[in-house]
């Protein structure tokens, strides 16, 4: 142990930027009235929203369950103490602190930020549950959406009777239809009207085709 503080000395003004602009250890300074002497990033950032808040008493950023164990610190013995912060914007932060006794006039905080106080656990199960009945809302939506969209679709299934002959079909009520009404009826098929090759030439025989024909053409002449 004894070589370990030996090469700590070493170090330690190696270690400077590190305290300084840390954000996982919060190092504070105060004088014997608890007064902010002064501190480092890390704690401005937690506390004061980056500012700095030298100056200023420390009792000002605790709450009052937390005074009491503040002022106890106020002796020559080093401790360590759970302390809780509100900040600027009323949230709330506990810092898990060692306080060192540097002399009648100084103390020494550093302190680790606790991951999430009773607090901050609720506030982000809240919108984490939030999110979650946002995420089942617009799934109900979709899946009203998806319903709607299925409901609009016809499909044609099973044994069709048709007509061998005139190619009529019987509907589910025992009427008889012509196939096009059929088809439209049962899905989104529509029809248009034309003539095949063999209904040409059976409907309308004769010289000339009249696909080719020139619609000004007189034919009486």
């Amino acid at each position: 142990m004894d070589q370990f503080k030996q090469e700590i000395s070493r170090y330690v003004s190696k270690c400077e930027d590190y305290f300084i602009h840390t954000d996982a250890l919060a190092v504070i300074v105060l004088d014997k009235n608890m007064n902010i002497i002064t501190h480092n990033h890390c704690f401005g950032r937690l506390v004061g929203s980056g500012k700095s808040i030298a100056g200023e008493s420390m009792y000002s950023f605790m709450l009052p369950e937390s005074h009491e164990s503040l002022t106890a610190l106020n002796s020559a013995k080093d401790q360590s103490v759970c302390l809780n912060f509100k900040t600027r914007d009323a949230s709330i932060i506990s810092l898990q602190c060692h306080v060192v006794h540097v002399d009648a006039q100084r103390h020494l905080i550093f302190g680790v930020h606790l991951m999430l106080t009773n607090e901050q656990a609720l506030q982000k199960m809240t919108i984490m549950s939030n999110e979650m009945a946002n995420l089942a809302r617009d799934l109900y939506k979709k899946n009203r959406e998806l319903k709607d969209a299925h409901a609009k679709i016809k499909t044609l299934s099973g044994i069709v009777p048709i007509c061998m002959h005139c190619k009529e079909i019987r509907d589910d009520k025992g009427y008889w239809n012509q196939l096009e009404k059929y088809i439209s009826e049962h899905s989104e098929v529509t029809f248009s009207h034309g003539l095949c090759d063999k209904c040409l030439e059976k409907y309308y025989p004769g010289p000339g085709d009249i696909r080719n024909e020139d619609p000004g053409e007189d034919h009486n002449s």
